[in-house]
């Protein structure tokens, strides 16, 4: 039976060259004055995400629980609901990403967006998104094939 190695692929661990993973993160308090003009449909473009990166994952939490029956999304240009579909504003709590839309791969920049999805919501939000930056890969971060011989 023959052994394969694999150079410049991770196997003792993570590269220093590789690419970059972050988690981007912010806080929306829809109380705020800044959002007292903001009616059912409306959008706010939370985080940029750069052409040539893919999004892993991406959700809110919602920190101060609002009143009423407004609904949040959490989308982008594409999808208005891609990452969080409609989710009722009074409870709550981490709202799932749909794990069937991640990753997502965006060709060109956009932003990910918190959608006042039905009525005017009033709550205060965490928005996240684990975000890979797949641009600028170099040549020494290519896999290479070695068969010991």
């Amino acid at each position: 039976m023959a052994t394969f190695t694999i150079t410049g692929g991770g196997n003792t661990g993570y590269g220093a060259n590789g690419p970059n993973v972050k988690v981007a993160s912010v806080v929306i308090d829809l109380t705020n004055d800044d959002f007292s003009a903001l009616a059912a449909t409306d959008t706010i473009e939370a985080i940029e995400v750069p052409a040539g990166s893919i999004v892993l994952s991406a959700g809110y939490e919602i920190l101060t629980a609002g009143t009423g029956t407004g609904t949040l999304s959490l989308g982008d240009g594409g999808d208005p609901d891609r990452y969080v579909a409609a989710v009722v504003q009074t409870a709550a709590g981490q709202k799932a990403a749909l794990a069937t839309n991640v990753p997502h791969l965006y060709t060109a920049a956009d932003t990910i967006d918190l959608l006042s999805a039905t009525a005017v919501c009033n709550s205060k939000v965490n928005v996240w998104a684990v975000i890979c930056d797949c641009n600028n890969v170099e040549d020494d971060m290519l896999v290479t094939y070695n068969d010991n011989t």
